[in-house]
């Protein structure tokens, strides 16, 4: 077995060289090494950004205690980790947990206060939430009625509405008012209720985020791999990427990929855009080098709130890439092919050489994405004679090291996990998925996966990207890329 076909790239079949038990002895080795140090790498400290010219301010909710089987797991880590986050950015950040309505009045109300005259004022909710009657409501974890059993009177006294958190905070005239609502859109998890969030239209000035898409459930943990992980899966990559840095747009956009990416889709965060102008969360964003070392962190399924909304909510679905000027796309290509042939002619090396493997490992736990990648690419091989127990832990290692890499922007690892998605299966999530990773890498640079990506856009009939990705291709080699039933032929 092997990806090396699917990607279309030099092969990898010198791995089914030598002696299988020789080989079979030094994955065990390097497995046990992987395991026993357990994935170390923590999301790094970041120095807080100069201060700006105007405040910037947020506010950070993270609701759980509700009663009985209708309290949350993870809102209030949630809510700490986006909170460090926004701190290490620059943000003047006010956290606040487990909040009653009383609180959450006046919590909004000091916000308001607060966002006089800011550059940004920003809040992220995480808990339940509800709509009635067109209007949206945060929920208190004073709410006396179960969930499922929320009327609209109940609403209107004991919730808060989402119309009020935003006259509250415009009134202060803040440049940017944004908003990440970690929250279910759905009526499926939650009682017989049929109440969500509804789409939201964003004001001039104002962006909007909801964790997933109407009519869908926010996870509350998630898992990656072999490993649970105890962060909602949108609050974790939205920290990640705000923390690589960029355009506000671009950090959604990825965060949005990653998320879809680890639900299989269950989950795609989307927004509303008012905002005028480009608005960044952090002050600078790292550039991706061959092999740099790039920090990334993965810190840890109940659904999160409750209650569906009508498919037509003019809101933007970040699955469709904006892609960047294409500049030297050629030139790109062949630097990322260059890696990639460096990065093959050493994994024969990590087989059977433990000290070097051992290294590699070492490299990969402090950050480095080729190294991720690297292993991700030894560890997803499975040998002769090796166990099933063996094999599913080195296989979520793989996942694990090729999400970790992919979650930086590093092409080759973004196309390599867009090939595990599709040697899983070719269900319809599988193929979404793979295809969302395939753009991502070519749109990062790596026109290798071209080649794997065109095909799959005609089988999943996307014509506008199917002619778009043709005519990339034609550019960078100078020819039409050709199809068959099968694909290239």
């Amino acid at each position: 077995m092997g990806f090396s076909s699917r990607l279309n790239l030099p092969s990898v079949t010198l791995l089914a060289r030598g002696n299988g038990a020789v080989r079979r002895v030094l994955l065990v080795g390097l497995l046990a090494g992987v395991i026993r140090r357990g994935m170390a790498a923590t999301l790094p400290d970041v120095a807080p950004a100069p201060v700006a010219t105007a405040p910037r301010v947020a506010l950070v909710i993270g609701n759980a205690l509700y009663n009985g089987v209708d309290r949350l797991g993870s809102p209030v880590s949630d809510a700490s980790l986006v909170a460090q986050t926004l701190r290490s950015s620059g943000f003047d950040v006010d956290l606040e947990t487990d909040q009653t309505r009383a609180q959450m009045l006046d919590a909004f109300d000091r916000f308001g206060a607060g966002a006089k005259n800011a550059s940004v004022a920003l809040i992220y909710y995480a808990g339940h939430g509800f709509e009635s009657s067109g209007e949206n409501y945060l929920i208190p974890v004073d709410l006396p009625v179960p969930i499922g059993n929320v009327t609209k009177s109940d609403l209107a006294r004991y919730g808060v509405p989402l119309r009020y958190v935003r006259a509250t905070v415009n009134r202060s005239a803040p440049r940017a008012l944004i908003m990440f609502l970690d929250t279910c859109r759905t009526a499926t998890v939650r009682g017989p209720t049929r109440q969500s969030l509804k789409p939201v239209d964003a004001g001039r000035g104002e962006l909007i985020a909801f964790a997933t898409q109407p009519g869908g459930s926010a996870l509350d943990t998630f898992w990656l791999g072999g490993t649970h992980y105890e962060h909602s899966p949108f609050s974790y990559y939205l920290s990640q990427q705000m923390r690589a840095g960029g355009e506000l747009i671009t950090v959604l956009r990825h965060t949005q990929i990653m998320v879809s990416a680890v639900t299989s889709d269950a989950q795609r965060p989307w927004f509303n855009d008012g905002l005028v102008g480009e608005i960044r969360l952090a002050e600078a964003a790292p550039q991706i080098a061959d092999s740099a070392q790039h920090p990334v962190a993965l810190s840890g399924v109940v659904a999160r709130g409750a209650q569906p909304s009508e498919p037509d909510t003019g809101e933007t679905d970040w699955s469709v890439s904006k892609r960047p000027p294409i500049g030297d796309r050629a030139a790109e290509g062949a630097r990322w092919d260059a890696e990639l042939d460096r990065m093959l002619k050493l994994l024969p090396q990590i087989w059977a050489d433990p000290k070097f493997a051992n290294k590699v490992h070492d490299d990969a736990e402090g950050g480095d994405l080729f190294s991720q990648t690297a292993l991700a690419m030894a560890l997803r091989l499975r040998i002769p004679n090796m166990s099933d127990a063996l094999w599913y832990r080195s296989h979520a290692l793989a996942i694990q090291y090729a999400v970790y890499a992919a979650g930086r922007h590093y092409p080759l690892a973004e196309a390599l996990y867009g090939n595990f998605m599709l040697d899983e299966s070719n269900s319809p999530e599988r193929l979404y998925t793979a295809t969302l990773f395939l753009k991502r890498a070519v749109d990062d640079g790596f026109a290798g996966a071209l080649d794997r990506l065109i095909p799959l856009l005609a089988q999943i009939d996307d014509p506008d990207a199917l002619a778009r990705y043709e005519a990339l291709f034609q550019q960078v080699h100078g020819r039409k890329f050709e199809l068959t039933d099968t694909g290239r032929r």
